[in-house]
């Protein structure tokens, strides 16, 4: 069986070579992938493993890495992703306490077994579903316990999962500990086949980003050269086509709102150069973020600010009247609303937020968030908001609650794999073979 997954993965990667070099994902870190560690991942005593996809997963490994520190004094912590931004996003928000950040290794089995070698981890832990089949199955055969933390299974997910359910619940077999965000989180993971009585609801960790363990840094609209009058909405994490949505309503807006500002940040920073081009071609002028130097006193006034940069988004919103949270008026499954509301801001967001279903519920039922369905009640929603400061306060008053009536689950967590990693554990089912 693993021998034919490794014909069936290598074909796939030989079909998705193009694509990659279409893309330019070919950096010239990409060797990490097959077992070419850094010598900082190299010469660690077996350390805790924390694999995280992207950038948010990148983030909350970070967190997680603070509070594991601090309950496991001296146990070293690396962390892999799998894309380039996560890797980036990892270096800079992990400074400091993670002792290495690494490419995951393709999921091959000579090559994992290869990489578990040379980490030697005392404990993987994957952040939301990462199941890689021959990863998992490697580790399980050295006996090192896996967790899969802030675990959520989308609607989508748990309805293409449940076709694959005699193959997935051999993988989740392999799995010690899970914590979930939510009770039905919990019940589709037992669902697929996961050992009841390892499943657990934590909560969700993104809540947990309010600390300053995650770099917290407020701007002040004279950062961006705007006036203290100035009203700034901020679309953050946008994908095509709502960037022309959004320039369509401020537009409208602008007409009634002379000091409108907005700030536009797309999901994908290689699109950069696409968002300019939609602003320009609807008139208005604009800045680059990465380019805005000393802009307390712009000899120029200016409408837009276009974010090119990885990482300062969740800082950015900081100084936003109103955020619209991208991914959500196209079927993409939104963003994390909390990246705004932790700042106490009124968050509004489109139809599509299956990827934070439960989250964006709880602000929309709690009264921190508005959603709409498209972008004429988009305009709408905005015109109110900028027109009535007190509705604003309000949104911001119900985010404080739900944020602090939910905040503590990475410290679960680290309860919950303590369980793990602590000497009594580790040396009766999980230690790892006397060969290493």
């Amino acid at each position: 069986m693993r021998i034919l997954y490794d014909i069936f993965f290598l074909v796939f990667s030989i079909l998705y070579l193009p694509y990659l070099l279409l893309k330019g994902k070919l950096h010239k870190d990409f060797f990490q992938r097959f077992g070419a560690l850094p010598n900082e991942v190299k010469n660690l005593d077996r350390p805790i493993w924390i694999h995280a996809v992207s950038v948010g997963e990148a983030v909350l490994a970070s967190g997680l890495a603070v509070a594991i520190k601090k309950r496991f004094n001296g146990i070293p912590v690396i962390v892999s992703t799998t894309t380039k931004t996560g890797n980036e996003m990892a270096k800079k928000t992990g400074r400091g306490v993670v002792d290495g950040v690494f490419y995951c290794p393709l999921d091959f089995s000579f090559i994992v077994r290869k990489v578990i070698k040379i980490v030697r981890p005392r404990l993987y832990c994957m952040v939301e579903t990462e199941l890689w089949p021959n990863l998992l199955g490697a580790l399980s055969s050295e006996n090192i316990p896996v967790a899969l933390i802030n675990g959520r299974i989308s609607d989508s997910s748990f309805k293409n999962y449940r076709i694959i359910k005699g193959v997935l619940s051999k993988m989740l077999s392999s799995i010690d500990l899970y914590c979930m965000q939510s009770k039905k989180d919990a019940e589709r993971i037992e669902a697929l086949g996961a050992n009841a009585g390892s499943v657990h609801v934590t909560g969700s960790m993104k809540f947990d980003m309010v600390s300053d363990i995650l770099n917290k840094k407020e701007y002040s609209k004279k950062d961006f050269g705007f006036t203290r009058e100035d009203e700034v909405i901020i679309a953050g994490s946008t994908h095509s086509p709502e960037e022309c949505i959004i320039l369509d309503v401020f537009k409208k807006l602008k007409d009634k709102h002379n000091n409108l500002k907005l700030i536009l940040a797309s999901r994908h920073i290689e699109r950069v150069g696409e968002v300019k081009k939609y602003v320009d071609e609807r008139g208005f002028s604009f800045y680059l973020f990465s380019e805005l130097g000393d802009r307390s006193n712009p000899q120029e006034e200016r409408d837009i600010l276009i974010v090119d940069t990885i990482g300062d988004l969740k800082n950015i919103y900081s100084v936003g009247s109103i955020i619209f949270i991208g991914g959500s008026l196209v079927k993409k499954g939104g963003q994390n609303p909390i990246e705004g509301a932790r700042w106490l801001k009124p968050t509004v967001f489109g139809p599509y937020m299956h990827n934070f279903r439960d989250i964006s519920n709880m602000f929309v039922e709690k009264g921190a968030s508005i959603k709409v369905q498209d972008g004429a009640e988009l305009k709408d929603v905005l015109e109110k908001l900028l027109v009535d400061p007190g509705k604003r306060q309000k949104m911001a008053e119900n985010a404080s609650v739900v944020i602090n009536d939910n905040t503590g689950a990475t410290e679960r967590t680290v309860e919950r794999l303590a369980k793990l990693v602590e000497p009594e554990a580790r040396n009766s089912k999980h230690e790892i073979r006397s060969k290493h």
